[in-house]
C-alpha cells in the first residue's frame, strides 16, 4: 500500500512498482558483499592504475564499493531517491584518493566500472525476481538515477579535495621559491616538504619562463604553461619545484644535465604550443650546487631569458656568445655607462628605432656580411647600406665598422 509519504519520497514514475524495486532492493542488500568485492574486481580488470595498485589502495577501494552497494540497495529497499545525506562516505573516499596520487581519469573510470558491475547485478536480480518489463523500466530509471546521483557526489567530492591541495601545494611552492631566490635558509642538508624530489645539497637546473602569446586571459596561460611543463620536467615519480610568481613561471629541478633539460624544455614548449595554443620562452641557468647556489641561478635564468627570442625560445647560459655572457656579468655602473651611450638609439622615433634595431641585429648575427643580412631582412642590399649609413649618422656609431657594431649591439642589449 502507499502512503503519501511514500509517494512524497519517490518520482511519479516509480508509483506501482514500488514493491518490484523494494524486492530488488532488498536482494541487492542481502549480497552487497558479493557485488562489492565484484565491483573491486572489474576496477581492476579495467583499470590499469588499479592493477598496480599496493594493498592499503585495494582495500580503501573495497570499503568504497561496499559503501556504495549498500547506499544504492538500501535506496532500492525503501524506493526513494539517493540523496545527499546519504552519501558522506562517498565524497570521503573520492578526497582519499587524491590524497594517494589517483588521477582523475582513473578514479572516475574506475567508479564508473564499479556501477556498471552494480547495474549488472540489479538486472540479474530484476531477471531473477521476474518483475514485468514495465517494472523493469521504471527500475532501469531510478537506478540510473541514483547512479548519476552518486557518481556526481564522488566527481565533487575529488574535485574539492583536489582544488584545496593543488592550493596548498601551490601556496607553499611559492614561498619556498620565494625564500630561495631571496637567498634565506631552509634546512638546507633536509628535504623541504613542498619540493621533496629536490637535494638541497645537489645540483639543481633553474628555468624561468614568461608568456609570450596566448588566446587565453594571462592567468590562465600561465597555468597551462606552468603545468605542462611540470610534468614534462618530471623525472618518474620526482617532481619538479614549480611555481609562477609576478607573472613568470619559476622551476627548479634535479637530475638532469642542463643539456637534458634545454631537450625537455623544447619539447615542453612545443607541447604547449601545439595543444593549448599557449607560447612561452625561456632562460635557463648554469647549475648550481643546492638551494644556496639558487639566488644566482635565479639572476642568470633571468637574464637569460632576456636574450629568447621568436627564434629562439629556449636559451641556455652556455648556448650565449662570449659577448652577451660578458654583459650579463656587467656591474651597475658599466651598466649605466653604456645605457648613457645608448640616448640617441633611444631617442630616435618608435618607427627608425625599430628599423634600426632589427637592422643592427640582423647585421651582426649575419657577421657584417650586407648580403646575407638583406636576405634575412628581406629587403635589398642597397637597403641594408642606406639603413647603416642613417644608423651611423643618427648615433655617432658606424655600424658598418667592428668597434661601431660592438657597441651598438651592448647598447641595445643594455639600454635597448
Amino acid at each position: 500500500m502507499v502512503t503519501s509519504s511514500d509517494s512524497a519520497a519517490v518520482p511519479a514514475s516509480v508509483l506501482g512498482h514500488q514493491d518490484a524495486i523494494r524486492s530488488v532492493g532488498a536482494a541487492l542488500v542481502a549480497r552487497h558483499a558479493e557485488i562489492a568485492q565484484a565491483m573491486v574486481e572489474r576496477i581492476v580488470a579495467e583499470v590499469p592504475l588499479y592493477r598496480r595498485a599496493d594493498r592499503e589502495l585495494l582495500e580503501d577501494v573495497l570499503a568504497l564499493s561496499t559503501a556504495t552497494a549498500e547506499i544504492l540497495g538500501n535506496a532500492f529497499a525503501a524506493a526513494r531517491e539517493v540523496g545527499r545525506e546519504d552519501v558522506p562516505i562517498v565524497r570521503e573516499h573520492a578526497a582519499r584518493r587524491v590524497q594517494q596520487g589517483v588521477d582523475l581519469e582513473a578514479f572516475l573510470h574506475a567508479y564508473r566500472a564499479a556501477l556498471f558491475r552494480y547495474w549488472d547485478a540489479c538486472a540479474e536480480e530484476a531477471s531473477r525476481l521476474g518483475i514485468s518489463r514495465e517494472a523493469s523500466l521504471t527500475l532501469a530509471r531510478f537506478a540510473l538515477d541514483a547512479i548519476d546521483t552518486v557518481t556526481t557526489h564522488a566527481a565533487e567530492g575529488y574535485l574539492r579535495e583536489d582544488a584545496r591541495l593543488r592550493a596548498q601545494t601551490g601556496q607553499a611552492a611559492r614561498d619556498l621559491v620565494d625564500r630561495l631566490i631571496a637567498g634565506q635558509a631552509v634546512g638546507d642538508a633536509q628535504r623541504h616538504p613542498a619540493a621533496p624530489g629536490l637535494d638541497p645539497t645537489g645540483s639543481l637546473v633553474m628555468i624561468v619562463g614568461r608568456v609570450e602569446a596566448s588566446a587565453l586571459p594571462v592567468g590562465d596561460s600561465l597555468q597551462v604553461a606552468r603545468d605542462v611543463l611540470g610534468e614534462s620536467m618530471a623525472l618518474g615519480r620526482t617532481r619538479p619545484l614549480v611555481t609562477i610568481r609576478q607573472g613568470e613561471i619559476v622551476l627548479v629541478t634535479s637530475g638532469a644535465t642542463t643539456r637534458h633539460a634545454v631537450s625537455r624544455l623544447r619539447m615542453a614548449r612545443r607541447r604547449a604550443v601545439d595543444e593549448h595554443d599557449v607560447d612561452a620562452r625561456y632562460g635557463i641557468s648554469i647549475t648550481p650546487t643546492g638551494f644556496p647556489g639558487v639566488p644566482r641561478a635565479y639572476r642568470e635564468a633571468t637574464l637569460t631569458l632576456s636574450y629568447t627570442s621568436p627564434t629562439r625560445p629556449v636559451v641556455s647560459l652556455d648556448e650565449l656568445s662570449s659577448l652577451e655572457c660578458a654583459l650579463l656579468g656587467a656591474d651597475a655602473t658599466t651598466r649605466v655607462l653604456i645605457a648613457s651611450k645608448s640616448r640617441p638609439l633611444l631617442e630616435l622615433p618608435d618607427d627608425d628605432r625599430a628599423v634600426a634595431t632589427t637592422t643592427i641585429r640582423a647585421f651582426a648575427t649575419c657577421d657584417m656580411n650586407i648580403a646575407r643580412a638583406a636576405q634575412q631582412l628581406y629587403v635589398h642590399p642597397n637597403t641594408v647600406r642606406y639603413r647603416l649609413a642613417r644608423i651611423a649618422e643618427a648615433t655617432g656609431h658606424d655600424p658598418r665598422t667592428f668597434t661601431g657594431l660592438a657597441d651598438l649591439v651592448c647598447m641595445l642589449e643594455i639600454g635597448g
